[in-house]
């Protein structure tokens, strides 16, 4: 368009063209708080999302002052929204750019099948767990366990929770099949996943008509959990679980490297059940709930307590002498007291490394405050989603993975669940591949003292974690 204005125009004069993109507000502001009546308060809010207040003008270096103030005035915008940008803003859009040159292309990466002894994946998980690394892994694995679940003769009762669901769900179509089955399947839809309320929407519907009970979590209070349950008609392993550090979204899991974990232990999953029960009764947890997890380490009910715990544990077992290390792997890390810890720990002389794939608030390296914590990041060709917690625990390490960051909105606003795995083989498989990536030095940065990300030169063999993950995995190494 840019290079054809004179044929937009004609008989005008062109006198310069720039790009600028208007930003506006998304948020869904639900007044009160009537659960019965929310798809229809979304519903509504959605159709008025286009008008949004504007927030922002981002437009390309060189535009006129008088043509920059007629922008302002038209959008009511203050000068301090307006942000110098560089020629091109909406990065989404490349993603749909005609491209012709496959040397521009990643190579295709072929998916690992996780091999089975068992004829089925429910008899297998009855006698092992199992984890899933996506993108690395083959997802049919998660799908498959979708649909043992609806022809299983034993499952009376499938949970599950949906924050992001794929356009064209096949998760979502096995449920229909359940119901429509006589399985009782209740399904808690997260509305307020934003840019993703109307999709959800969409698929509650389907659901619904088909006989699903669908659960809208509090307007003020989101369930950002990644987890399933099935109830079976039987003594010895009554349930079947998931439980992930993504979403139960087959199109996502193609690029984020996520881990979902498959499996009966019945004492960790009766507190899931637990906690599928409590949500289905539509309340804000407050301190009155007497929920107990002794596994699972929830949001709203024990999480910031046991991480801190976990933290302080540490410090102890160093200040006996006692081998002692935190690592920690993390979208975002932002809540205060977290890093308080943190920073306690280094203090007292404990290694923490950590992998920060966006926001941190934590300034590691500095003397005297962080002296002992190193903070990378790595981005590649997967976006790095999961996020895994180790504790050294005196040489017999501790390892939990979930849905949340440690940041304010996941603590205290939010429903998370993060569990430990406890099957020796697989805890040996994350500490490892954390390790890798904490060793990266192709595609990771350090973050300094100033926030600011350091490249990470060396001279020894270069190490591509998402690479070598991918080999390891495929080769049965790891």
């Amino acid at each position: 368009i840019r290079h054809h204005l004179q044929e937009v125009f004609p008989g005008k004069q062109v006198v310069y063209s720039k790009n600028f993109k208007i930003t506006r507000d998304a948020e869904l502001n639900l007044e009160d708080d009537f659960e019965e009546d929310i798809a229809l308060k979304i519903e509504k809010k959605l159709q008025k999302r286009d008008y949004g207040l504007a927030t922002r003008f981002l437009h390309e270096p060189g535009l006129t002052p008088q043509h920059l103030q007629r922008v302002m005035e038209v959008f009511h915008l203050h000068k301090d929204s307006t942000v110098s940008g560089g020629v091109h803003h909406s990065f989404k859009d490349l993603l749909h750019f005609p491209y012709k040159n496959q040397d521009l292309c990643y190579p295709v990466q072929q998916f690992v099948d996780i091999q089975l002894e068992k004829p089925t994946l429910l008899e297998e998980i009855d006698t092992r767990d199992i984890m899933v690394h996506t993108p690395y892994h083959n997802y049919a694995t998660v799908l498959r366990f979708f649909n043992e679940l609806v022809l299983d003769a034993e499952v009376n009762t499938i949970f599950t929770t949906f924050y992001r669901i794929a356009a064209d769900s096949r998760i979502a179509h096995a449920l229909i099949s359940a119901a429509r089955n006589g399985k009782k399947v209740i399904v808690l839809v997260e509305l307020k996943a934003r840019f993703d309320e109307a999709n959800n929407l969409r698929w509650s519907k389907r659901m619904k008509e088909a006989g699903v009970k669908i659960l809208y979590s509090q307007q003020q209070i989101k369930v950002h959990a990644k987890i399933a349950l099935a109830i079976r008609n039987r003594k010895d392993k009554p349930f079947a679980g998931l439980l992930a550090t993504g979403n139960l979204n087959e199109q996502t899991a193609r690029v984020y490297t996520d881990h979902i974990l498959l499996t009966t232990r019945t004492d960790m999953l009766a507190e899931l059940h637990h906690l599928f029960e409590f949500l289905a009764k539509k309340q804000k947890p407050d301190a009155n709930d007497k929920l107990v997890f002794n596994h699972l380490i929830v949001a709203q009910f024990n999480l910031q307590q046991r991480f801190m715990a976990l933290i302080d544990r540490e410090v102890n077992n160093f200040k006996k002498g006692l081998p002692a290390g935190i690592t920690i792997k993390l979208n975002n890390l932002e809540e205060e007291q977290m890093i308080r810890a943190l920073y306690k720990a280094s203090d007292a002389g404990i290694s923490v490394r950590m992998l920060v794939r966006s926001i941190c608030c934590l300034r590691p390296g500095v003397p005297g405050l962080s002296d002992n914590i190193i903070v990378n990041r790595i981005v590649d060709r997967y976006l790095e989603h999961g996020r895994i917690f180790i504790f050294e625990n005196a040489g017999q390490p501790e390892v939990f993975a979930g849905s949340s960051d440690w940041m304010i909105r996941n603590i205290y606003r939010r429903i998370e669940v993060c569990f430990p795995v406890y099957d020796s083989a697989i805890k040996k498989q994350l500490i490892n591949m954390i390790n890798l990536q904490l060793n990266d030095n192709v595609q990771a940065v350090r973050i300094d003292a100033e926030g600011k990300n350091v490249r990470i030169i060396t001279k020894g063999t270069p190490v591509h974690s998402q690479e070598q993950i991918f080999h390891l995995l495929k080769d049965k190494v790891l």
